[in-house]
């Protein structure tokens, strides 16, 4: 959907003060007699913003334009090394620059997690919306509904991690998800390389440089290829995504509905008294 997204700054440059628009070519402005542009599309007469409202209004009474961001079930990360272009001799000439994938847990409970993001995605029907571009038109009969549907998506996914993961067992697969990426790099890894590649894991070492690269704000560059800890220091960094315990999982782990709005100028010259107007309209932009 189109959003209205019009800004104007103002500069202080010896004493001038200037004004400048951060233009969208699919929008339309409300102040073109202020743009630096003069082929900007605009309304011009008031009676077209007062029907572009009153169909905004009648919209909104039908239903809601949604987007869903179903954010934190994501436990696969990819490693290619052939990206940060490692110096020798510390891989082997030959070695695959392949993307590797690691799982941060099996793939029976993965599997588990894929199911909520489809029960999610079932609740939508021709009897409660239709899907759009960005999403789907929620109709207004169905947001008590839809947000009941949510939480108790939600509070599913909490139990189902809680009974999976609890007593120790999502550390152990954070330590055994970090384990197999090292041993990925020990295979690609030159004889002559200085990297010191552990056998085991402490899950203490683990906290300890996630906090130091927490503190410091690490980035892949900021990684020093010759440190002797690279390897560890390098998957601490690619898994940041997962935090070190499972109740940090947990509550990262959300069901966020965005809704969304048409701009006015695309409203002015339709009519609006039906979802059937309403579809029309979204195939038309």
């Amino acid at each position: 959907m189109l959003l209205l997204t019009w800004v104007i700054k103002i500069h202080s440059f010896l004493g001038e003060q200037v004004m400048s628009e951060l233009l969208d070519p699919k929008q339309l402005s409300l102040f073109p007699e202020l743009s630096p542009k003069t082929d900007i599309r605009h309304m011009t007469n008031p009676s077209q913003f007062d029907s572009a409202l009153d169909n905004l209004k009648k919209i909104n009474e039908f239903g809601a334009f949604i987007h869903l961001d179903f954010t934190g079930l994501n436990s696969t990360i990819i490693l290619d090394l052939s990206d940060i272009k490692i110096p020798d001799p510390n891989v082997e000439p030959q070695f695959s620059s392949t993307p590797f994938s690691l799982h941060l847990f099996p793939k029976d409970i993965g599997n588990e997690l894929q199911k909520f993001d489809e029960e999610l995605i079932s609740f939508f029907t021709e009897k409660n919306s239709f899907h759009t571009s960005t999403g789907y038109f929620l109709y207004r009969s169905h947001f008590s509904l839809w947000k009941h549907f949510t939480e108790q998506i939600k509070k599913s996914i909490d139990e189902f991690l809680y009974r999976k993961l609890s007593h120790g067992s999502y550390q152990k697969f954070y330590i055994n998800c970090l384990q197999e990426g090292l041993e990925y790099v020990r295979s690609i890894t030159g004889i002559s390389s200085s990297w010191n590649i552990p056998i085991k894991i402490e899950f203490q070492n683990i906290e300890s440089v996630r906090r130091k690269q927490d503190k410091e704000n690490y980035t892949i560059e900021h990684l020093n290829f010759f440190d002797q800890n690279f390897p560890l220091k390098y998957l601490v960094l690619k898994t940041k995504q997962f935090p070190l315990n499972l109740s940090g999982f947990i509550s990262q782990v959300q069901i966020h509905t965005i809704f969304k709005s048409i701009h006015l100028g695309y409203l002015a010259d339709k009519t609006i008294d039906s979802i059937s107007d309403i579809k029309n309209l979204v195939q038309g932009l």
